[in-house]
């Protein structure tokens, strides 16, 4: 893999949070940015105590993502995360939950092009005062259509914007079909390269190393659904391993445990335990891929009503004890 391509962690509501980031940067390597679940960003001027949580002991490589339909609230919140010691915001333009796009939020922004413009036209002329972070954007490409992705790709072009994130895909697709790779093209032909940050899809090294092939000068890559099923899947790109998908050696399995087991207790310390447990069958959904043999093991995680229960199916899925009898 290329060496300056670098690996950012996607932003998933209620799964990647301030908790999650933190005991994975501690188990693992390989990811060089991550980025908050969205900030909502309205007429308040004021973030929810959850959303402090996740901008709280800020580490060098988060980029604090912000949800809204208004450039008077983005811009609010973009300066108060420089004061917080930010160098770059995120627009979520991306977003296809319908809760969201029905108030021309997410990906609902790309629904009403000149809405968007002026949105843009009134931050980057507030980000001229000098007291705006950098500005990104995680995008889909289009509402309904592909054809929209022209249109959207050449507004982003027009400004400077430090990173334009492209999930190739439309709303109307949410996560199903393809990425478009037709789409993405579109956009590494009018934008910088080294602005542009590939997501969708990245399952494997080697679905990884294709797409760096195909797009040689992109600045990064990044990886949703295929990191949470594989938490080793940076360090496998950055070694060219091309193991698939639940291809786990014993040493890595002993790993996996042992992050699993400090992430449930770090939920349960903040949370409580029945909360603590649902937050990890929300991340089992994800990881459920990696073992595909293993269903009944994986019932037993889904019907868990206890951290001892819960601990208990994760071991036996993973074949090993729990972390304390493993380091006895």
């Amino acid at each position: 893999m290329n060496s300056n391509v670098s690996v950012e962690m996607a932003p998933m509501e209620g799964i990647t949070t301030a908790v999650y980031r933190r005991v994975y940067r501690k188990w693992f390597k390989g990811v060089d940015r991550t980025y908050t679940p969205f900030l909502v960003a309205n007429r308040t001027h004021k973030f929810k105590t959850r959303e402090k949580r996740e901008i709280e002991n800020r580490p060098d490589d988060l980029v604090p993502q912000i949800l809204t339909d208004r450039a008077e609230h983005f811009i609010w919140a973009a300066r108060e995360l420089r004061k917080a010691g930010f160098g770059e915001v995120n627009l979520n333009a991306g977003c296809p939950s319908a809760t969201v796009t029905t108030k021309r939020k997410g990906a609902g922004m790309l629904d009403d092009i000149p809405a968007l413009r002026e949105f843009l036209d009134e931050v980057f002329t507030a980000k001229e005062s000098g007291d705006l972070p950098e500005i990104s954007i995680k995008t889909r490409v289009g509402v309904s259509s592909y054809l929209e992705a022209e249109d959207i790709a050449d507004l982003y072009s027009k400004y400077p914007i430090s990173k334009v994130i492209v999930h190739p895909r439309i709303r109307d697709d949410f996560y199903n079909n393809e990425p478009s790779p037709e789409a993405f093209d579109i956009f590494y032909d009018k934008l910088p390269h080294e602005t542009l940050v590939y997501n969708g899809d990245l399952k494997t090294a080697e679905d990884a190393d294709g797409i760096i092939e195909r797009y040689p000068d992109l600045s990064g890559i990044m990886i949703g659904r295929g990191l949470l099923a594989d938490p080793f899947l940076p360090q496998r790109i950055r070694a060219g391993d091309h193991a698939g998908a639940g291809s786990f050696s014993d040493s890595e399995k002993k790993t996996l445990l042992g992050f699993l087991e400090e992430l449930y207790d770090e939920y349960e310390r903040e949370l409580s335990e029945g909360p603590a447990i649902m937050k990890m069958k929300d991340l089992w959904n994800f990881m459920a891929v990696s073992f595909p043999d293993q269903k009944k093991q994986l019932k037993s995680i889904s019907k868990s009503r206890g951290g001892f229960e819960y601990k208990s199916a994760v071991s036996s899925i993973l074949c090993l004890g729990t972390r304390n009898e493993i380091d006895m």
